[in-house]
């Protein structure tokens, strides 16, 4: 399933690959849509950039 169709939808059990997500939100939206923690499996490793992002510079001028 792909992260476009898995959006708004809750599955009892999920298994991503998210070395292959593109951008930082799929990764979110396929985790999101598993029921549990105990629900999820991630496939293998995956490079932690993948689910981090720079903060915005809107958001950055706001914090200060």
């Amino acid at each position: 399933m792909t992260t476009h169709k898995a959006q708004g939808r809750t599955l009892s059990h999920a298994i991503i690959d998210i070395q292959s997500c593109k951008g930082t939100e799929a990764p979110y939206v396929m985790a999101s849509c598993a029921t549990s923690l105990d629900a999820l499996l991630i496939l293998h490793p995956f490079n932690i950039n993948k689910i981090c992002s720079h903060q915005s510079e809107d958001s950055h001028n706001e914090a200060q």
